[in-house]
């Protein structure tokens, strides 16, 4: 039986430490369907190995993978940005072209 750190978990899955964390609490609520550390000695948290593999076979098979919020937020800033530049180049052509 293989045990993980958190730092382990995290770079397995490509995300921060507190995103493992924060997907580990909303499963504890019944909200995700993250793995649910184990406690070991001191209070600390580990991840088994094989229900690691069992969420990214999951993953695999699901229709959409579930994006970090940090991306969401950056995809919804990125796409007003690119909104304000293009109304904002729309206005210079039309002042140019007059």
């Amino acid at each position: 039986m293989s045990v993980l750190l958190i730092n382990d978990v995290a770079e397995m899955l490509k995300v921060s430490p507190s995103t493992i964390s924060r997907w580990s609490e909303e499963s504890r609520k019944g909200i995700g369907k993250f793995p649910i550390p184990i406690s070991v000695k001191g209070g600390k948290r580990r991840w088994l190995l094989s229900d690691i593999e069992k969420y990214l076979a999951g993953l695999s098979t699901a229709t959409q993978p579930i994006p970090a919020r940090k991306q969401r937020r950056n995809a919804t800033a990125f796409q007003e940005r690119q909104s304000a530049a293009d109304k904002a180049l729309s206005r210079y052509r039309t002042k140019e072209e007059a």
